[in-house]
């Protein structure tokens, strides 16, 4: 399909003068002015006029849950309710609804908005006694479970903590209801698998709500499995609109190598990344791994992953040209993996392998410039500032400092990829980028958290485009407006570099393009 778009005000770090680009079968082929690019018009382009509004490479949320996603959008979300009177009100309307024998599923209670203590399966019998039913924590690394999910499972008393998990337990020894870490799969694995109908109605619902948020690409960090064949099935019905660097669990790694798929593999709208680890927990559970206690406690958090079981994954991926990108929140997962890369860096650079670092939020300020020393790029999300601004500080005092250091990291030359981490937390990229540059939430009369680590309104543009799309493998093809690179568009309301910072969170979504094809729009735009 050739398209001009035209009359549009186009923001591209080639510092075009250019209002209008021509795209041909999914790529741009020209940039320029109206007057230049009008005798298109001859050859069969069709012409859409953009008002005179802003256009942008597509956002690239460089680390988000796809599927999960989904699931969170059609299960019982818990979001930001601030107490617990009102989780459990809210759970016991849903369980109505739900068939018996199913299970009542859904995510987002937050123990930080209620006090201190987290919640246990007798709160939850009493609202949900006959159904099982299981909850995941807002931050993902936790699980909440009530008697009946603990029968199925199996969970009693006898039941030991798994490596790299643990089981919350009451005074007298028996399990309370909560797990962490890798103790969650002690009852995930005893969920019935959803049937293939409902994972694609899932997908879909996910695709088109990150469309409607100006996004095109998408780091995928699901571990579900069989998610290659359910993409493809997607993009076969033309319901995949987006790009999807898939991430691999380590289950997907024997079939990956044997099927010649190596990291950057790709094959329409889909790419194959790396293999996705887990270094240690998240601040809100008290499970990411630091190299000091939190405040007011003897607990440094949770190591996941031992050395020996990081030289196996590597052995396991680097001959087959599998990537890795671990998650590591703590400080002391962070070190940890640098020097881990740092000791692999000559093998990995000989092997055009590169490894990336998954949210890496609490640093010293002596590992930073690891990143750029063994090309380690590292996956971002600002948004999570908002939600650990309070949370950081209490658990963590002066050290909350070194919390979110993205000025010091483009400083010290790190490759960093802007997101969300969806369904944790919205994946509004606009509320990502005011995040970058603001460090407060929006209307928070307090002034930034740490300014001196805002960065500029390009910086954080560019890592939600450019910086991701390089993380993602998709530097030379995606993530900038440039002749020969893949029409993947973002039409907003507003000029986002004259409007006053405050009001960037404001900015709607016009359109949405990807591949040149228009995948979402705005009433207000009809195009």
């Amino acid at each position: 399909m050739k398209t001009l778009f035209t009359n549009a005000v186009i923001y591209s770090p080639l510092k075009l003068r250019a209002d209008s680009i021509a795209v041909d079968n999914g790529r741009i082929v020209d940039i320029g002015t109206k007057t230049k690019l009008a005798p298109l018009k001859r050859h069969g382009f069709k012409v859409l006029n953009l008002k005179g509004k802003t256009l942008l490479p597509g956002f690239i949320d460089s680390h988000l849950h796809l599927l999960s996603s989904g699931y969170d959008l059609l299960n019982v979300r818990l979001d930001y309710i601030d107490s617990l009177d009102k989780v459990l009100v809210k759970i016991e309307k849903a369980a109505a609804n739900v068939p018996a024998g199913q299970w009542v599923l859904g995510r987002g209670w937050n123990k930080n908005l209620w006090g201190d203590d987290f919640p246990t399966k007798e709160m939850l019998d009493k609202v949900c006694p006959n159904k099982p039913a299981r909850f995941y924590s807002k931050d993902g690394h936790s699980i909440w479970a009530n008697s009946a999910a603990l029968k199925i499972a199996g969970i009693d008393d006898r039941t030991l903590d798994p490596a790299g998990g643990r089981i919350g337990r009451a005074s007298d020894g028996s399990p309370n209801g909560m797990f962490f870490e890798n103790a969650v799969g002690l009852i995930d694995d005893y969920l019935p698998e959803a049937p293939t109908d409902y994972k694609l109605k899932a997908l879909k619902k996910a695709v088109t709500h990150f469309n409607k948020l100006g996004i095109t690409g998408v780091g995928d960090m699901d571990w579900h499995p069989n998610r290659l064949g359910l993409f493809k099935i997607a993009e076969d019905r033309r319901q995949l609109s987006l790009r999807v660097y898939m991430m691999l669990s380590p289950d997907d790694v024997l079939p990956a190598s044997k099927l010649g798929l190596r990291t950057g593999f790709s094959d329409g709208f889909i790419t194959i990344g790396a293999l996705k680890l887990y270094m240690d927990g998240a601040l809100g559970s008290q499970t990411a791994w630091m190299f000091e206690a939190y405040e007011n406690s003897s607990n440094t958090g949770v190591p996941t992953l031992s050395e020996e079981q990081l030289e196996d994954y590597f052995e396991r991926t680097h001959l087959n040209g599998i990537s890795m990108a671990i998650h590591a929140i703590g400080d002391r997962a962070n070190a940890e993996l640098l020097d881990f890369f740092g000791k692999k860096y000559k093998i990995s650079k000989k092997l055009g392998l590169k490894h990336r670092l998954e949210h890496a939020q609490h640093m010293r300020k002596e590992d930073i410039a690891k990143f750029k020393k063994y090309d380690v790029g590292v996956a971002l999300q600002p948004i999570h500032i908002l939600a650990d601004r309070d949370m950081a500080g209490k658990q963590l005092g002066e050290r909350a400092r070194w919390a979110y250091p993205f000025a010091t990291m483009l400083k010290r030359g790190a490759t960093i990829g802007f997101g969300s981490d969806c369904p944790i937390e919205d994946a509004n990229p606009l509320i990502g980028i005011y995040a970058a540059i603001a460090r407060k939430r929006p209307g928070d009369d307090r002034g930034s958290w740490y300014g001196e680590e805002c960065i500029t309104l390009p910086e954080a543009i560019r890592a939600y485009t450019e910086g991701a799309a390089s993380i993602c493998r998709w530097g030379e093809c995606s993530g900038m407006i440039a002749n020969g690179r893949q029409a993947d568009f973002v039409v907003l309301s507003e000029d986002i570099y004259k409007v006053d910072k405050d009001r960037i969170p404001d900015i709607k979504v016009l359109a949405t393009i990807v591949n040149g094809e228009i995948v979402y729009q705005n009433k207000a735009m009809k195009l």
